[in-house]
């Protein structure tokens, strides 16, 4: 994890990548990252879940698929995800564990951080997966404007997993 210019908090996560068309073999370990716009944004966040989604063939479709994603979640419109990964808190982010299986080639992953079982905070990239780590990080960004981050003592989501900064 490391702190960005003092504005995006970027968390690595764990992942694994499969081919389909290869089933004998193992799946390819590698990392994504979601970047939080702040430190104070990661702390206040109960739980990530990642929806993994196919991209649609037509480029009309797919060059605004993200934005179809978010305001679709923002309106609670049913989504129908290729695969969802159990929802994983802060500090399991930060230490790696419980990875997802993505398979390989062009995917559309929406990120939704809850707090206080709210969507928090979204984001949402399109990127191909193969062997090693995910090019892109998820860019996280409020739900709803309206809804303040609360304030934080924690320097470090480091800080805050480690128990040394209490959550506000």
């Amino acid at each position: 994890m490391r702190l960005s210019g003092g504005i995006a908090t970027v968390v690595p996560l764990a992942l694994v990548a499969f081919a389909c068309t290869a089933p004998a073999k193992d799946p390819s370990s590698g990392s994504y990252t979601v970047s939080f716009p702040s430190t104070a944004a990661a702390v206040a966040t109960d739980t990530v879940q990642l929806l993994v989604f196919d991209v649609p063939a037509s480029t009309t479709e797919r060059n605004d698929f993200c934005l179809t994603l978010i305001q679709g979640r923002k309106r609670q419109d049913p989504q129908k995800p290729l695969l969802a990964n159990t929802p994983v808190n802060i500090c399991e982010m930060l230490g790696g564990r419980k990875p997802i299986t993505i398979p390989y080639g062009e995917k559309a992953v929406l990120a939704v951080a809850k707090r206080k079982s709210n969507d928090f905070l979204i984001g949402c990239v399109i990127q191909t997966f193969g062997d090693g780590d995910a090019l892109l990080d998820i860019d996280l960004a409020l739900v709803d404007v309206g809804v303040s981050v609360p304030d934080t003592t924690c320097a470090t989501v480091g800080d805050f997993c480690g128990q040394k900064c209490p959550a506000i």
